[in-house]
């Protein structure tokens, strides 16, 4: 069944916190159901936007199609599963695994909306109504954002001190930049190999 409560208190909480305001992580639905719901609907919600942007940037002379969208596909289930695997073992590590679900389930919500803005910005720029400078100041600006968002829920909701923060900010952005580099380097050999 789907669940629309989920959507909708995901949703609005995580634009409370996009304005730092930590009560949007309890508006929403908890648990094993509301972490499986935000990451479903997060999932489903920015996968439009990400499949419009690999269809504007693909060259059929450069690449094969197969093979480019089941790279983008793989590398974008990765993206959204990735983090949450790891921050599982860091919350039971740094002994706070009654807070993994909390925060992922924050994580999640705040993540769907940031990557919606982000992949506006990248089709405004693929399709020409904005220039590359400007996408660039614009996704550079959204992602020190988003380190600020995602660092600020760490130190509130797995009550953890700043550095340790920060530690958890380093390792998102960590992860986004492997994946983003896997995602490249398995297209361009594609590419290659259809060159050969």
């Amino acid at each position: 069944m789907i669940d629309l409560r989920a959507l909708f208190y995901g949703l609005a909480g995580a634009g409370r916190l996009i304005r730092l305001d930590i009560s949007g992580a309890h508006m929403m639905v908890g648990g094993v159901r509301g972490f499986w719901s935000s990451l479903y609907w997060g999932a489903a919600l920015v996968a439009p936007l990400y499949l419009l942007l690999i269809a504007i940037r693909f060259d059929p002379q450069r690449f094969d199609g197969m093979r480019y969208l089941v790279a983008h596909t793989e590398m974008y289930i990765l993206a959204w599963l990735a983090f949450p695997i790891l921050m599982e073992r860091i919350c039971t590590f740094i002994e706070r695994p009654g807070n993994f679900l909390p925060f992922i389930i924050a994580y999640n919500w705040l993540s769907c909306l940031y990557n919606m803005m982000y992949l506006l910005i990248g089709l405004a720029q693929a399709s020409g109504m904005i220039g590359w400078e400007a996408a660039s100041s614009l996704s550079v600006g959204f992602l020190f954002a988003s380190l600020i968002w995602i660092g600020h829920l760490a130190k509130k909701i797995l009550h953890i001190p700043l550095s340790a923060a920060v530690g958890i900010v380093v390792l998102e952005l960590f992860l986004g930049i492997i994946i983003s580099m896997m995602t490249s380097l398995i297209v361009i050999s594609g590419g290659l190999q259809n060159a050969g």
